[in-house]
């Protein structure tokens, strides 16, 4: 115990995780396809997390865990992954991929452990509303998928493998061949794990958690001519995971998922107007085996989502304004065991204004209007602005409405399912302080969330549950983050710090929301010499509940992991990273869900060959 708490000190005293930056890897720029997050952002947080820090962590629920403030919750290590965003629930946390909203319509979350950190060569965290922009669920923040097109001369590819405990195999492959006129990039990804780990402190272990996940993403783009630009994006992601049982019974299920999306757009570059069309293809499917054989009888659901839009920005150059306008249809489809066929037609229009007064001060207007044949959505809208105070300060300010419609679940689920149900909608303020030093920056962000109509799913009879429009709660809370870079002769330090407070309350009953920790810290220190980088992680969750009444909860709990990466350029072209990793390294019992227990300390070995 007492060496843990001298290696979080050390860190802690010297820096940050907010993981805009990789360790002792200078960044490229970072240039997302989603123009909207950096060019109507103003006066919110937005963090860039580097393309070779997420190859770095074995999942993206590891990803995000030690690099943000979100809290996680995992029905056991690999299992399904539901995060709590400013302690808002999973289905108020959107998720954006190349400028769409690709939250489940079935039950309107996104699995993290379901996504793959090599299908995509950008991600970025946006805290705080964001429904004029990209519609239901983004209350809490969004994650911001991206894969990005370079066009110029350009041919390298990169294989990874590694192996660890449990019996746990990673492979991927990324490629990429460009020129000044086209530009194509492709991955393949696998993953294999028994997941047996112990559950320490017991004579049990993980019994039913064996996992296999793999993907494939292929990423086309081209110039037609100077000012015609195609591009084609396709994503497909599948899961097979027998599911892990808990501490008080013996699980034997097991689950499929398959995740497909595939987008065609067309940029027309002006000086004056750039606009672009899009027609997109998301299809998902589960199935669910109560018994884990998959020859006999199982559920299962679908949802099929067609949708068009046209984006146009128009440019007023003297007086330093961006207007973008949006339209999109979409037009979704579903069904299932346990869900009649239905079907959802939404038309949407979006309004979007950017001014900048000279260098001091940046506002934002965004106005979204909905129509949806299920039900009526509320008309919303935002304000965001930053203030220079000078060359290294700034405030920033937004405020906004935002919502969640219900999904087909909440809908259409038989039996339970409700009909008349009305959209969640919140209204929310967030101000912030930035300080940038160059090699220091300082980030503080306060905010309040007031949401009502919130949809719960509460008992009719004694077995069938049914979602109404009941619940009203208040969020609040407090942000800060510093990430520093000192250099001295061939050694390079970069500390990283993180800690989020959250009051996330259910004004019927005055009490904290469950598994929404009051505390998060995340903090790190990275050290680099010559060829040879040494990275420390930690992150510690507060207190949880886990029942409505507060009168039960998961103790608080700490995680610290370890890298060592050495980096051996073979020749000009072909680099080789070696890799060690050791995690959980003071073999901490902990638990994120009631009686399901993670990991003891695990180790892996990954080996990358750059070309």
């Amino acid at each position: 115990m007492k060496t843990k708490l001298i290696l979080f000190f050390i860190a802690l005293g010297i820096g940050q995780i907010q993981a805009q930056r990789d360790s002792l890897v200078t960044l490229d720029v970072v240039v997302l396809n989603d123009v909207r997050l950096k060019q109507f952002s103003a006066g919110q947080k937005v963090d860039y997390l580097a393309d070779s820090i997420a190859k770095q962590q074995q999942s993206f629920t590891d990803l995000l865990n030690f690099n943000s403030l979100i809290y996680f919750k995992e029905n056991g290590y690999g299992m399904v992954s539901s995060p709590s965003f400013r302690g808002t629930t999973a289905s108020q946390t959107a998720v954006i991929w190349n400028g769409i909203n690709i939250n489940s319509s079935l039950n309107g979350q996104t699995d993290f452990n379901t996504l793959s950190t090599n299908n995509f060569s950008s991600i970025a965290i946006k805290s705080g509303g964001g429904g004029v922009q990209y519609g239901s669920g983004a209350i809490g923040g969004s994650i911001h998928l991206g894969n990005d097109f370079h066009f110029r001369k350009n041919n390298v590819h990169q294989l990874s493998l590694d192996y660890g405990s449990f019996s746990t195999l990673n492979a991927n492959y990324i490629g990429e061949i460009a020129n000044d006129k086209t530009s194509l990039s492709f991955g393949f990804q696998y993953k294999d794990s028994e997941n047996d780990y112990e559950y320490l402190g017991t004579d049990q272990v993980n019994e039913n958690g064996a996992y296999q996940f793999g993907g494939f993403n292929f990423n086309s783009g081209v110039f037609l001519s100077d000012d015609l630009v195609l591009k084609l994006y396709h994503n497909s992601e599948f899961s097979d995971r027998n599911l892990s049982g808990s501490l008080t019974y013996s699980a034997k299920d097991a689950y499929e998922n398959e995740n497909i999306k595939t987008m065609l757009q067309l940029d027309v570059l002006n000086k004056k107007i750039t606009s672009n069309f899009r027609v997109a293809h998301l299809y998902e499917l589960y199935r669910y085996f109560p018994d884990g054989n998959k020859e006999d009888s199982y559920s299962t659901g679908k949802a099929n989502t067609f949708l068009a839009r046209y984006d146009a920005l128009y440019k007023i150059k003297p007086q330093d304004i961006l207007l973008k306008v949006i339209l999109e249809y979409k037009s979704i489809s579903g069904d299932g065991t346990n869900i009649a066929s239905n079907q959802q037609n939404i038309f949407s229009a979006v309004f979007l204004l950017n001014q900048k007064i000279k260098e001091k001060f940046e506002y934002g207007i965004n106005l979204r209007t909905e129509y949806n044949n299920q039900f009526n959505v509320p008309f919303i809208f935002s304000v965001d602005g930053r203030y220079h105070l000078d060359k290294n300060a700034s405030l920033r300010f937004s405020a906004s409405k935002n919502y969640r419609t219900p999904t087909f679940n909440d809908l259409y689920w038989n039996p339970g399912g409700n009909s008349d149900l009305n959209p969640e909608h919140s209204n929310q303020v967030e101000l912030g302080f930035d300080f940038d030093l160059k090699k220091h920056q300082f980030g503080m962000t306060g905010y309040y969330i007031k949401s009502k109509d919130l949809i719960k799913w509460v008992p009719q009879t004694n077995t069938i549950w049914s979602p109404v429009n009941i619940a009203e709660t208040e969020n609040y809370g407090f942000e800060f983050d510093y990430q520093g870079e000192i250099q001295y002769g061939n050694h390079r330090w970069i500390p990283q710090f993180g800690y989020g407070y959250t009051v996330a309350r259910d004004l019927e009953n005055d009490m904290q929301l469950i598994y929404v920790p009051k505390h998060k810290v995340t903090t790190g220190l990275a050290y680099g010499i010559y060829n040879w980088t040494m990275q420390y992680q930690f992150i510690y969750n507060g207190e949880v509940f886990t029942t409505t009444d507060n009168s039960q909860s998961l103790d608080a709990y700490d995680i610290s992991n370890l890298r060592v990466n050495y980096r051996w350029e073979m020749t000009e072209k072909v680099v080789t990273n070696v890799q060690f990793s050791v995690n959980n390294i003071f073999n901490e019992i902990y638990q994120n869900v009631a009686f399901r227990p993670m990991p003891n300390r695990n180790y892996n070995f990954k080996l990358i060959l750059n070309i």
